[in-house]
């Protein structure tokens, strides 16, 4: 083979293996940092921003370092800790966290592995600095949340300047130890049935306010029904005698016939046994008679 297609071929592979090294793919799950000399000059698809696809970079003065774009987990297990009271506890967390500066990542961190060892030790100081100022039936119960803030700021405080980001902190699981967890569910059993008792004591007293003023509305309101039922009945009772002596002036006797048929029907109510015989059956004749002869008589 002649020198002149030799040089060709060399030339054609070291072309080729510059256009290869010229050129990167950032995925859409990653971001980018391009390094030339050990110093980064760009960064590519950081959190926030849209820039995943084929990069260019120079060939043999740069090169790319990759890091993982999404949120990362990290479980931090058999963490001893003391509360308050100085009562032992185990502690499993999980911390969720993600790249968010890249370039800080890699001057202060380099590698996601150191990332995850700061993490730890980060995680594992904060969490007892925030166990150490309550007591283990708070720890349990009432206030994760608070706690899990609270642990969460600490963290994210330490770790500040590197590059991430703390997105939450959990505690999965503070378990006491056997000698220990007796007592502590015995305090809480009094401190909740203290809490029961207060609360029962509260709602007792609601509840004779409710009924105190439910039965000053109650007794307003039959007053205020009563006197307005008197003054209707008086004003029923007015109407009355005006249409009472209004047929007596217009007609006397058919006013004395009607009364007398009214006093019948008031003597004959339903509680009233009467026994007829048979030349007993006009048992209001009387009254009926009366009420004429007064008519005559007048």
């Amino acid at each position: 083979m002649k020198p002149i297609g030799i040089l060709g071929i060399v030339a054609a592979v070291l072309a080729a293996i510059v256009l290869f090294n010229s050129f990167f793919i950032v995925d859409q799950r990653r971001q980018a940092l391009v390094l030339q000399v050990g110093a980064a000059v760009e960064a590519y698809n950081e959190p926030g921003s849209d820039e995943a696809g084929l990069k260019f970079k120079l060939p043999l003065v740069q090169n790319v370092v990759m890091y993982d774009r999404r949120n990362l987990g990290l479980n931090v297990p058999g963490i001893e800790a003391y509360a308050s009271n100085q009562e032992q506890l185990i502690v499993d967390a999980f911390v969720r966290w993600q790249i968010s500066d890249p370039l800080a990542f890699y001057q202060r961190l380099s590698t996601e592995a150191n990332a995850r060892q700061q993490l730890r030790d980060f995680t594992d100081a904060a969490i007892r600095n925030a166990l150490a100022t309550r007591l283990p039936e708070d720890i349990i119960s009432g206030q994760r949340s608070e706690l899990m803030d609270e642990i969460r700021q600490n963290l994210a405080t330490n770790i500040a300047g590197r590059g991430i980001e703390i997105i939450d902190v959990r505690i999965r699981r503070a378990d006491l130890p056997d000698d220990v967890s007796e007592r502590v569910f015995q305090r809480m059993e009094a401190t909740r049935e203290q809490e029961a008792e207060e609360i029962r004591a509260e709602g007792d007293e609601r509840a004779r306010l409710v009924r105190a003023t439910a039965e000053r509305e109650r007794t307003v309101l039959l007053a205020e029904a009563r006197q307005e039922s008197e003054e209707i009945r008086g004003e029923g009772d007015a109407r009355r005698n005006e249409i009472y002596a209004d047929a007596y002036e217009r007609d006397p006797e058919f006013f004395r016939f009607y009364r007398a048929l009214i006093a019948c029907e008031e003597a004959i109510t339903e509680d009233t046994r009467v026994v007829l015989g048979p030349n007993q059956l006009g048992i209001c004749n009387d009254f009926i008679d009366q009420a004429r002869e007064s008519g005559s008589g007048r």
